[in-house]
C-alpha cells in the first residue's frame, strides 16, 4: 500500500511530460513497393489517377510521384474486385467479393468511404460493371442476367431493372433456357441510351433503354470472355475462352463481318480474357490478354499488341491482373490513340510506351517491385553527401540506358502542397532537403539502392555480385526487355518486367550489407562466407579482384565442415561498369553464412561473424589480421554445423532435456538459499584480462570467465516478486541457458569504437564482438598511423572476454561518450557532420541483450543501470538502434535534442528508452506479433524512423518521432460543380460517420485512412489524445506512455511495468486494497452494492489514466467511469440513495489513514 503512495510522487514533471509529447509519437506514414496481392485497376483520364485494389480490401490511389491517397475497407478479408472511377470527380466506386458496393471520396489528403450498398441473393451476385456517361448510375450485371441501376447521387438502387426475361424475348430458342451470367456490359458511343450486354454462353444484345427493347441479337458460338466497341460506335469486337476475337456490325447479328480470328491457332488456345480496340491515324491498336497455344505456351502470361504489321508479344513473369491504355492528351480519353499502355500483374506493375519506335518499358516512379528478387536484409543511411550521390545515380541511369524509354511518366494527377505552396508547376523543382539511402540486400546477390528521400521510393542503382564468381549454376544479367535471339520464333515474345523471383545459385544469398557514405565504401556479405568490398568509381575499369581466404577453425583440428561448398570466384580481370567496383573479397572457411558485418572505412578494416567465429581483415593490405573460434573447445563431435546439418535423436533431447530440468530446478533452489559471490573485480590470467564483477548478487547478468563466480542473492530488490497481474512470459523463462548449446557460438553483433579501453588516459581502437550464448569479446586493435598504414600490418589481440550469466544472445554492442550520445561514424568528425567526442567524462558501453540492457562505465565496467525486458515483460529483444529526437522549442529559436535507444520486440512493440538512465519514453504496438516476416526484416533509422516488410513485396514506414515524418503532403483539383452536391440529410450522415471513426480506436484505419496528413498533430492535440494502440496497427499515431524517472538501476519503479499497451489500467482496485482497510462486513457490503452498481462509460479525451479509489466507512456505492479514467466510491445516505457530492468535494475529503474513513489514492500510468 505505501507502495503504491510513494510511487505517486514519482511520476515525470509537467515539463518532461510537455517536452515527452513534443518530441515521442508513433505512426504509420507511408508504404513503398508494390502492393501484396493487388486484384483490380482502374484509370481515371480526366484527373489522370491510377487506383489499386487487392486482397485484403485496401485501395491505393497514384497521381504524380508524391501523391498518393490510401482507404481500407472495413473487411479486411473480402478482395476488391472491381473499381470504376467516376471520371473528374475525385470518386471512385469500389465491388468486393463479399458483393458490396462502396462509394470513395478524396476529400483534402483523405480518402474517405462516404457510403456503402449490398445485394443479397446469390442470383444477384455482380459480374459485370459499367458507368454510364451521363454519370449518374452505374449499371450492375448479375450472375442471374439481370441488370441493375445504382443511383450514384444517392448510392440506392433504382427502380430500374433490366430483367433478363424481357431482354430476352427476340432471342432464338436455344438461348432463351440459360444464357448464362452477364459477362459485359458496354455503352454504345454516341448513343447513351444504348447499351451492349454479353452473356456468358456467348449470347449478346444490343438494348434500348429509351425504347426500352432490343435492337439486335448477336450469337456466338463461344464462351464469352469481353466486349470492346469501336470509336465510331458501328462495330464492337467480341473476345472468347477459345482463344478468338470476332468483329461485328452493329446493323448484322447472324454472324461476324468475317470468320472469328484465332491468331495463334489453329491448335487450341487459352481464352482471351480482355480485348481493348484503339483508333490510330495509322494502323489501329489490337490489344489483348491471353490466347496462347495450350500446348506449348499454356504457362505464359502474355499481352498482344498488334498495330499493323508490327506484332509483339509481352511475356511477363506472374499472372496478369488487368490493364489499360493512356490516350494521347487531346484524344478520345476511352477509344483515342494510346501513348501507354498499363498493365497490373500480382507481382508488378508494367508501363510500356506505345510511342517508341520499339514500344520500350517506362521506368516507373513508384509502385516498383521490392522483391523483384526476395529481400534479405537491408540498410538504412542519411544524409548521403552529394558526389556519392550523384556518382550513384549516374551509374544507375548507364545500367538502365538501353533498358527504359526516356521519355516522362504519364500519371500526373493532384497537386503536391508544397508545390502548391511555394508557386511551383513542375514536381520536378522540389527541394530535397536530405539525400537518404535504402539498401536491400537480396536472393539472387544484389544489392539495390533506393532513394528513401521522400514518399515514393525510387530505385537509384543495383550492385550485381554475380560476376565475380564463375559455375555452371551462375548465370549473367539476363537481357530484359531485348527480344530473343530467334527472330522466327513465333509468337513474337518480349520478355518484359523485372520481377524474376528464381535464384541461379542460393550461395549467392546477400546476409549483410555495410556502407560507408563518406568514403563510398560497400561491404557485401554472402550466405557462403564471402564478403566482397567494393568502392564507388565513375569509370569502366577492368582488373583483377584479389581473393583472401580465412580459416576460422583453424584451431580446431578434429573439424569437418558438412555444410554447402563456397563459391568459385572468378580468375584473371574483369571488367567492372561505373558504380560500385569490388577491389576485394574475403572467403571465410567454413563458408557458412555472415551472421554479423561491420566497416571501419577509416582504419582500411572489416570484420565479419558466422556461426564458427569471427575474421577481422585488413582490405586496405589484403590481409587477415584476426581470426577468433567461438566454438564450444568441449564439444568434441564438431558443434560449429549444428544449425546445418546436425541431428540429434529424440531419445537424446529427452534425457538432455530432463537434465536440463533438474539442473535448473537445483540451481533456483540454491539461489533460494543464497550463496556467496566472489568480491574479486579483476583477474589476469595468461595476459588476458577477464572482468568478473559482483553485482551486488543480482541474477540476470554478472561477468564471469569459467566457473569464477557463484550464484546471486535472490533476497536483493532486484528479485522481488512482481505485479500480481505480471504476464506470462512469451517464449521462456530467463535462466542459466546450457553450455553446449549447438548455436551458441554463433555471432550476433560486431562494433568497431575507438574508446576508453585499457586506461582513461588514452583512448584505444576497439572490436567488440557479441555472441549467442552471452558472451562479449573485447579486442584491442593497433592501426599504423600515416604512410605506415600500407607498409605495417594492423595487430589485434583479445583484451577482455564479458560472460552474461543468463547467456542470453547479445545483439547489439554500443559506447555512448561523456554527453551519452552514441559515439560518431567514421570520419564523421573530420567531415564536420558530427560534434567531437566528449572525453571529459568517462565513457559508457551498452549491451544489449535479448531480454535485457545493461550500461557499464569504462574503463572499469562497472555497472551503471540496466532495463530488464523479459523478466518483468515476457516479450524478447529483435532490434536495437539509436535515434536522435528533435523538436523546436515555441518560446526560443533553440532545437532540443536527445539521443534515445529504440528497441523492436518479439511482440511487435517498439520501445523508446533514454540514455544514459533506461527509462522508458514510448511504447508504441507496430507490427502484428504473428507477423514474423515483419518483426525479422526491421530496420531503424537515425532520426526516429523504421521500416519492415508489411508483405513480401511492401514497406511499411513508421515514426517514432513528433517531428520527423515523411507522409503525402497532396490533394486533387476538381473543377467547379465537378461533384454533385449532397443534400442536409447526405452531409449529416457523414459527419456522424465520421465522428464515429475518429471515436473508434478500434477501427484506425478502416473506412477513413488519415495516414495522408500531412504534419505530425500540434501539442496542443496531442494532450487531448487517447491512450496509446492497444491493437497492433489499429492507429495511425500514439502518445509517449509517460515513465516514472527515479532508480535508474532497474527498470525505473513498480509502475514502469504496467506502461505496456497490453496490461490492463485497472491494476489497483477495491479488491486489492480493502483487505488492508476493511473489516468482514464492510466487505460483504461493498461487494453487493458493487455488483449492482457497476456503470461503464468510455471518453477518449484525458491523456492521463487516473484511478481514484475513496472508501467510506459507511454504506458506499461503487462507480466506474471511464470517460474520465476514475473509479469513485461515494457514500450513501441511510435510505440507500448515493449522495449527491461531487468529485471535487469528494477529493477534498482527505482523513487521516489510522481513522480509515477516506482515502484517495492516484496512479498515473
Amino acid at each position: 500500500m505505501l507502495k503504491f503512495i510513494r510511487g505517486k510522487g514519482q511520476q515525470p514533471s509537467a515539463e518532461r511530460q510537455k517536452l515527452q509529447r513534443e518530441l515521442f509519437a508513433f505512426r504509420k506514414t507511408v508504404q513503398h513497393g508494390f502492393p501484396n496481392k493487388p486484384t483490380s485497376l482502374a484509370w481515371d483520364p480526366a484527373l489522370r489517377l491510377l487506383a489499386v485494389g487487392t486482397a485484403s480490401g485496401a485501395i491505393k490511389i497514384f497521381g504524380k510521384p508524391g501523391v498518393e491517397f490510401y482507404g481500407q475497407h472495413s473487411n479486411h478479408e473480402s478482395a476488391v474486385t472491381k473499381i470504376v472511377f467516376v471520371p473528374n470527380e475525385g470518386r471512385l466506386v469500389s465491388l468486393c467479393d463479399d458483393n458490396s458496393l462502396h462509394l470513395w471520396e478524396v476529400n483534402g489528403s483523405i480518402l474517405e468511404e462516404v457510403k456503402e450498398h449490398s445485394l443479397e441473393g446469390k442470383l444477384k451476385k455482380i459480374s459485370a460493371l459499367c458507368l454510364e456517361s451521363a454519370r449518374e448510375h452505374l449499371l450492375l450485371g448479375t450472375e442471374g442476367g439481370n441488370i441493375y441501376l445504382l443511383n450514384l447521387k444517392t448510392f440506392n438502387m433504382s427502380e430500374t431493372i433490366i430483367y433478363q426475361d424481357v431482354v430476352m424475348q427476340n432471342v432464338p430458342e436455344d438461348y432463351k433456357i440459360n444464357p448464362g451470367a452477364v459477362e459485359a456490359i458496354a455503352e454504345q458511343p454516341g448513343c447513351p441510351d444504348k447499351i451492349l450486354i454479353g452473356y456468358n454462353r456467348g449470347l449478346m444484345v444490343l438494348w434500348d433503354r429509351k425504347a426500352p427493347g432490343a435492337d439486335q441479337t448477336y450469337i456466338s458460338s463461344q464462351q464469352l470472355e469481353s466486349i470492346c466497341w469501336h470509336k465510331s460506335g458501328s462495330r464492337f469486337t467480341s473476345s472468347h475462352n477459345d482463344g478468338s476475337y470476332a468483329v461485328w456490325d452493329v446493323g448484322v447479328g447472324e454472324k461476324p463481318l468475317e470468320e472469328p480470328n484465332t491468331i495463334y491457332g489453329p491448335f487450341p488456345c487459352k481464352a482471351v480474357t480482355k480485348f481493348l480496340w484503339r483508333q490510330s491515324k495509322g494502323d489501329d491498336y489490337i490489344l489483348f490478354a491471353g490466347g496462347m497455344p495450350r500446348a506449348s505456351y499454356s504457362d505464359r502470361h502474355a499481352i498482344t499488341v498488334q498495330q499493323g504489321k508490327k506484332h509483339v508479344v509481352f511475356d511477363f513473369t506472374s499472372k496478369i491482373v488487368d490493364f489499360f491504355t493512356i490516350a494521347i492528351e487531346g484524344e478520345d480519353p476511352e477509344f483515342g490513340e494510346p501513348d501507354t499502355l498499363i498493365v497490373l500483374l500480382e507481382e508488378e506493375l508494367v508501363a510500356i510506351d506505345l510511342l517508341s519506335e520499339d514500344w520500350k518499358m517506362l521506368s516507373l516512379p513508384y509502385l516498383v517491385s521490392l522483391h523483384a528478387s526476395a529481400v534479405t536484409c537491408s540498410q538504412h543511411i542519411s544524409n548521403v553527401p552529394v558526389q556519392l550521390w550523384e556518382d550513384i545515380i549516374s551509374a544507375g541511369k548507364k545500367q538502365v540506358q538501353d533498358l527504359y524509354s526516356s521519355r516522362e511518366w504519364p500519371i500526373t494527377g493532384g497537386v503536391i502542397l508544397s508545390e502548391k505552396e511555394n508557386g511551383k508547376e513542375d514536381n520536378n523543382e522540389e527541394p530535397e532537403v536530405t539525400r537518404n539511402l535504402l539498401l536491400t540486400g537480396h536472393e539472387d546477390g544484389t544489392v539495390r539502392f533506393w532513394n528513401a528521400s521522400g514518399i515514393a521510393l525510387q530505385p537509384l542503382y543495383k550492385f550485381a555480385s554475380a560476376g565475380l564468381f564463375s559455375g555452371d549454376e551462375i548465370g549473367g544479367d539476363g537481357s530484359n526487355g531485348v527480344a530473343d535471339d530467334d527472330e522466327e520464333e513465333w509468337p513474337p515474345f518480349r520478355k518484359v518486367g523485372t520481377f524474376d523471383p528464381y535464384s541461379d545459385d542460393p550461395r549467392l544469398a546477400v546476409k549483410k550489407v555495410v556502407l560507408c557514405p563518406l568514403t563510398g565504401t560497400l561491404v557485401v556479405a554472402g550466405t557462403a562466407g564471402s564478403v566482397i568490398v567494393a568502392k564507388i568509381g565513375s569509370e569502366q575499369v577492368e582488373k583483377e579482384v584479389k581473393v583472401t581466404t580465412m580459416n576460422v577453425v583453424s584451431d580446431r583440428d578434429g573439424f569437418v565442415w558438412k555444410g554447402h561448398d563456397q563459391l568459385t570466384p572468378r580468375s584473371g580481370n574483369i571488367s567492372l561498369p561505373p558504380g560500385f567496383q569490388s577491389s576485394a573479397i574475403l572467403q571465410l572457411h567454413p563458408p557458412a553464412a555472415v551472421t554479423a558485418l561491420v566497416l571501419h572505412s577509416e582504419w582500411g578494416l572489416a570484420a565479419a561473424g558466422t556461426a564458427h567465429g569471427l575474421a577481422l581483415f585488413d582490405f586496405v593490405r589484403h590481409k587477415g589480421v584476426l581470426t577468433k573460434c567461438t566454438l564450444n573447445p568441449n564439444d568434441l563431435s564438431g558443434a560449429g554445423d549444428a544449425p546445418i546439418s546436425r541431428r540429434k535423436s529424440f531419445k537424446k533431447s529427452l534425457r538432455e532435456s530432463f537434465r536440463r530440468l533438474r539442473k535448473g530446478r537445483s540451481t533456483r533452489h540454491a539461489d533460494k538459499r543464497g550463496t556467496g559471490t566472489s568480491p574479486t573485480a579483476e583477474k589476469k590470467r595468461d595476459g588476458l584480462e577477464f572482468v568478473v564483477e559482483d553485482d551486488e548478487g543480482e541474477e540476470e547478468e554478472v561477468m564471469e570467465k569459467q566457473d569464477s563466480i557463484g550464484g546471486g542473492d535472490a533476497s536483493t530488490p532486484s528479485s522481488a516478486p512482481l505485479s500480481p497481474v505480471e504476464p506470462k512470459p512469451v517464449e521462456r523463462q530467463v535462466e542459466a541457458r546450457p553450455v553446449d548449446d549447438g548455436q551458441g557460438s554463433m555471432v550476433r553483433c560486431l562494433y568497431f569504437a575507438r574508446t576508453y579501453i585499457i586506461s582513461v588516459q588514452s583512448m584505444t581502437p576497439t572490436l567488440w564482438a557479441g555472441t549467442n550464448n552471452g558472451t562479449v569479446f573485447v579486442f584491442t586493435i593497433t592501426v599504423p598511423g600515416g604512410q605506415k598504414r600500407t607498409e605495417e600490418d594492423v595487430s589485434c589481440q583479445l583484451g577482455k572476454e564479458i560472460q552474461l550469466k543468463h547467456r542470453a544472445p547479445v545483439i547489439s554492442v554500443s559506447i555512448l561518450d561523456g554527453a551519452s550520445v552514441p559515439l560518431p561514424d567514421p570520419l564523421e568528425v573530420e567531415r564536420g557532420l558530427a560534434k567531437q567526442v566528449d572525453t571529459g567524462t568517462p565513457h559508457r558501453v551498452v549491451i544489449c541483450s535479448e531480454e535485457q540492457f545493461k550500461i557499464f562505465t569504462l574503463p572499469s565496467l562497472k555497472p551503471f543501470c540496466k532495463f530488464k525486458l523479459t523478466a518483468h515483460e515476457g516479450s524478447r529483444v529483435r532490434r536495437v538502434g539509436f535515434a536522435s529526437f528533435s523538436t523546436s522549442r515555441p518560446d526560443s529559436s533553440t532545437q532540443y535534442t536527445e539521443s534515445c535507444l529504440l528497441c523492436l520486440t518479439n511482440l511487435g512493440d517498439c520501445i523508446v528508452l533514454s540514455v544514459p538512465e533506461l527509462r522508458r519514453q514510448l511504447n508504441a504496438a507496430v507490427i502484428r506479433r504473428e507477423d514474423i516476416n515483419g518483426i525479422s526484416s526491421l530496420t531503424f533509422t537515425k532520426n526516429g524512423e523504421a521500416f519492415y516488410l508489411h508483405s513480401s513485396s511492401e514497406l511499411q514506414r513508421i515514426t517514432l518521432s513528433a517531428s520527423t515524418i515523411t507522409q503525402p503532403r497532396c490533394c486533387l483539383e476538381l473543377p467547379e460543380g465537378a461533384r454533385p452536391k449532397a443534400t442536409e440529410t447526405d452531409e449529416e450522415d457523414m459527419e456522424d460517420e465520421d465522428d464515429d471513426e475518429e471515436g473508434d480506436e478500434e477501427k484506425g484505419d478502416e473506412g477513413k485512412i488519415e495516414g495522408r496528413e500531412s504534419a505530425a498533430p500540434s501539442p496542443t492535440a496531442q494532450e487531448v489524445q487517447a491512450i496509446p494502440p492497444t491493437v497492433n496497427g489499429d492507429t495511425d499515431h500514439a502518445e509517449p506512455i509517460i515513465q516514472e524517472p527515479d532508480e535508474p538501476k532497474e527498470n525505473g519503479t513498480e509502475e514502469d511495468r504496467h506502461d505496456m499497451s497490453a496490461l490492463s489500467v485497472g491494476d489497483i482496485t477495491i479488491d486489492s486494497v480493502k483487505d488492508h482497510l476493511m473489516t468482514s462486513s464492510e466487505e460483504n457490503r461493498i461487494t453487493e452494492i458493487k455488483n449492482e452498481r457497476l456503470e461503464f462509460s468510455t471518453r477518449t479525451e484525458t491523456q492521463s489514466v487516473v484511478k481514484t479509489t475513496v472508501i467510506s466507512s459507511g454504506t458506499t456505492v461503487v462507480n466506474s467511469t471511464n470517460s474520465s479514467n476514475i473509479a469513485v466510491v461515494e457514500p450513501t445516505s441511510a435510505d440507500g440513495q448515493p449522495s449527491s457530492q461531487t468529485l471535487n468535494e469528494i477529493s477534498s475529503r482527505k482523513a487521516p489513514l489510522a481513522k480509515m474513513e477516506d482515502l484517495e489514492i492516484e496512479i498515473t500510468m
